[in-house]
C-alpha cells in the first residue's frame, strides 16, 4: 500500500494545469474573518483561499507538502512553507490568530487526524480561529468500488488515503476546540460534485 501519494508530489503534478473552480465559501462567512493578525492556510494547495485571506488583510503563510503547489503560490505569496501534517507542525506555541484548512486535512489516520487537531490548538493563540472544509460521508458512493476500508470512515482507494467526514466524526475530532459552525454544502471540484462540511471552531 503506498501511503506517499501526496508526498511524492503526484497530486499537483497531474492537476496543476487544470481549471480548478472557484468556490471561495469563506465569502458566506466574513462575519468570522477579522482580517488582521497572522493566519496560517494550512494544505493552501495553488493557494485560491491564500489569495482571498491576503485580500481581507491577514498575514498569510501559505504551506502545503507539495512544492509544484507552493511555486504556484509564490507567484503571489512568498511567506510560504513546506510541512507534512503527520509529523509536528514547526511553529511556536500561539503563534496564529487563525488557522485555515480547505480540504485538506482528511487524509490521515484516526491517531494522526487526532495529534493533528491537537497540534493546531497549540499554535493557535488564545481565542484563536480554526475553520475549515472537509469532504463528506457522501463520497463514499464515488469510492465504493474500488476502495478499501482501513478504519472506521478511512479508507484506501487509487494510490492514496482517504477519510470521510460526518457530523459525530466532526464532533469528535474537534473536541479540543469550542465549536461555533458545523454547515453542510455542496461545490464542484474538478468537474466532480462534493459534498462537505464547513466548520468554525476557536481556541
Amino acid at each position: 500500500m503506498n501511503s506517499d501519494y501526496f508526498k511524492t508530489d503526484k497530486y499537483w503534478k497531474e492537476h496543476i494545469n487544470k481549471e480548478l473552480e472557484e468556490d471561495i465559501w469563506i465569502n458566506e462567512y466574513k462575519n468570522y474573518f477579522v482580517g488582521k493578525g497572522n493566519c496560517l492556510d494550512l494544505g493552501c494547495g495553488i493557494g485560491q483561499f491564500s489569495k482571498a485571506l491576503l485580500e481581507i488583510g491577514y498575514n498569510v503563510t501559505s504551506a502545503d507538502i507539495s512544492e509544484t503547489a507552493l511555486n504556484k503560490v509564490k507567484e503571489f505569496n512568498p511567506n510560504i512553507i513546506k510541512l507534512d501534517m503527520q509529523e509536528k507542525l514547526p511553529f511556536e506555541n500561539n503563534t496564529y490568530d487563525l488557522v485555515f484548512a480547505n480540504l485538506s486535512i482528511h487524509y490521515f489516520s484516526d491517531n494522526d487526524t487526532k495529534n493533528l487537531m491537537e497540534e493546531i490548538k497549540r499554535i493557535l493563540k488564545p481565542n484563536g480561529l480554526f475553520i475549515g472544509a472537509v469532504n463528506g460521508l457522501e463520497g463514499y458512493q464515488a469510492i465504493k468500488d474500488t476502495a478499501k476500508e482501513i478504519e472506521h470512515h478511512f479508507w484506501y482507494n487509487k494510490e492514496k488515503l482517504i477519510r470521510l467526514f460526518d457530523e459525530v466524526d466532526l464532533n469528535k475530532y474537534l473536541l479540543p476546540f469550542d465549536i461555533l459552525k458545523l454547515e453542510k454544502k455542496e461545490t464542484i471540484r474538478f468537474n466532480h460534485k462534493k459534498n462537505y462540511w464547513i466548520f468554525i471552531c476557536k481556541k
